[in-house]
Order: structure tokens, then sequence, then C-alpha cells
């Protein structure tokens, strides 16, 4: 994965999807730059959260015997089920709301990525006949061009192996979703592109022509039921092999890239990391306040060696980052505790 600068919009990525990006890190790359393993993860991840949110759903679907839709999960605000259009507002977050209350707005969402994030719009847009438009607006990312690669998924679709064939972002690969239900995607909706606009004077006056020109109910289906697809998908959980947390921690000194000593500066507000080599002998020092940043710097100037010891790194630069967040008292391998002493459940 690659950082760039965040926007207030992307400051709000839920903690998350930060400890998916610290973690995408530790994965090699291949040989063309990507990291199919990180990408991997992250969908078996969020399939697992789906299962989870889906549950209720899928229990009202089958004593009701009703549709329930939109049928996976996502960052994004609900319209009337009803209309025709549908808007992905790229990486501007606080377009999706206004956007959403506008008639004939079915769905409003962001996307950040142009594997697994669309690979969701396909679903809930393919789950939804009566969508016949996705309008792209919003602010572009730099690096992963998702409006770019929903524009040449619609112009040129995908090759054999399901890459977005002139997609320019990272692993625009759609490998979770059948080659059937991308055709249906590009055949059912037609991609307006407004990518960059954030007027929303401008968006309304775009929806209105739009709803003008509704074509009505797409009819067409794939010959596998997207209920089915559906299942598949937020069922994939249950076809990991169950594996038991826990397991016997390499000591620190054991690195041969030396130990780290974590502590709080409650003054600056800053986390406060020595790094020992193995005897014991002092060789850097890093300040900061984010438990992401200094772990990247660690990992940037080569001074870890073992994923085991990065993960407790992690870890641990996360619990004193929240340490000064929360006013509470950080120790190294001891829970947070309040200023009374009373440890955090």
């Amino acid at each position: 994965m690659i950082d760039e600068p965040q926007s207030k919009e992307e400051e709000k990525v839920p903690l998350i999807h930060r400890v998916m990006s610290i973690m995408g890190r530790l994965m090699p790359f291949d040989e063309h730059g990507e990291n199919a393993a990180a990408v991997r993860m992250f969908h078996r991840m969020d399939s697992m959260l789906d299962l989870v949110k889906a549950a209720p759903l899928r229990l009202l679907r089958s004593v009701r015997k009703v549709s329930v839709w939109p049928i996976t999960g996502g960052a994004y605000m609900l319209g009337d089920p009803k209309a025709p259009i549908a808007i992905c507002t790229l990486t501007s977050n606080d377009l999706m709301e206004p956007l959403a209350k506008l008639p004939s707005v079915a769905i409003s969402g962001r996307v950040f990525t142009v594997n697994l994030g669309i690979e969701k719009i396909i679903l809930n847009v393919t789950a939804n006949p009566a969508i016949r438009f996705l309008l792209l607006c919003g602010k572009e990312s730099a690096v992963f061009h998702p409006g770019q690669a929903l524009l040449a998924l619609a112009n040129d679709g995908v090759n054999p192996e399901h890459r977005i064939i002139g997609a320019k972002g990272h692993l625009p690969v759609l490998s979770n979703i059948s080659m059937d239900l991308i055709t249906l995607f590009r055949r059912q909706v037609q991609l307006i592109d407004c990518i960059g606009e954030t007027d929303l004077e401008a968006l309304t006056t775009a929806v209105l022509d739009l709803a003008a020109s509704d074509p009505g109910k797409f009819e067409e289906r794939v010959v596998e039921e997207q209920s089915g697809l559906v299942t598949d998908a937020l069922n994939e959980a249950s076809r990991f092999v169950n594996l038991r947390p826990g397991g016997k921690r390499q000591p620190l000194a054991y690195d041969p890239k030396g130990f780290f000593v974590i502590t709080t500066d409650r003054v600056a507000r800053e986390i406060l990391l020595r790094h020992y080599l193995p005897d014991n002998t002092p060789a850097h020092e890093m300040r900061g306040r984010s438990a992401e940043t200094m772990l990247l710097g660690l990992l940037r100037e080569g001074l870890i060696s073992q994923l085991s010891h990065a993960g407790y790194l992690g870890a641990e630069l996360a619990k004193a980052e929240a340490a000064l967040r929360l006013d509470l008292r950080y120790e190294q391998d001891r829970p947070l505790r309040r200023a009374s002493g009373q440890e955090i459940q």
C-alpha cells in the first residue's frame, strides 16, 4: 500500500482500516509492486464483518421471505431504494448524506480502493434492478484512482484474470465476484463522469437531469441468482479453518535488531520510543503522536526483523496513543489504567 496526504474526510477512516494498512506494509510486494496477499486478507476480514452485520438481515429474509437491500456493507447513506440513481462520492465523505437525500437517489457512498471497494459497488448495484445510473463525483484519490478504474471498467471491462483493463490504481483486480456479475453491472448502469465536482447545486442539477431520463427497471439477470452470489460472499467466513488465539511470544531481545522501550510524555503529549541493541546499548530514539507513523518509521529504518515483533510494537504503540488521547496511564506490557490506577477492561 502507498500513503498519500490525508484530507479531513480520510482522517475519519476507522481504526481498523489503519491497522489493516499497517499489516499490508508487513507483507511482501510482488514484482509488479502489488500486494495481493494483503488485499485477500482485507477481503476476508471484511467478509467476516459483513457476516456478523448481515445476520439479522438473513433472519428477516428467511422468516418474512422479503428482500433486503443493500446486500453488503460499506460506507454509504440510503435514499429511496426504488430510485434509479446511485452516487459514488469517491473520497469525499461529506457529500454522501446531502446527495442521498435528493429525490431519485437510491444510495450514496464513498470508495477508496479499486478492488474490494468496487466489488461492493457492483454487488449492491446489481442487487437492485431499479438502479440505472452511477454518478461519479467528489475528490479522486491521487494514488488509488477508483473513479478512473470505474470508468475503465465501464468502457473496457476486465481481462480473463478479472483485472480492470486500463485501470491505474493499486491492484485493480475484481477477484471475488463472477464474470457474469461484472458483465451485468456494465449492462445495467450508465456511468456519469462528474469526477472532481463537489458543488451540491451542480450535482443536484445533474441528478435531476438523470432522473428525467430514467429508462426503467433493468430486467436482465445473470443465470446465477443474485441471492446465491451474495450468500456465497457472506458465508465465505464459514469456509475458513478456525484458529485458536494465543501462542508464545519470543523475548524482546531475541530480535537481532534489538528491542524497544515505550513510554509516554504526558506533558508534551507524545509517545517516546527508545531502541536498544541486543547488548542493551542505546541506539535510537523516536517521538511521535501516531502509532501508525511511528511503526512505519521503524519499518523504514529496518529496525524490525520479525513480524511478531512488529505486531507487538504496533499493539503497544496503539495503546500508548490511546492513553494520550484519553488521558489514561500507559505502562508497557500492562493494561491501560485510569488516573486512579483502575485497569480498563
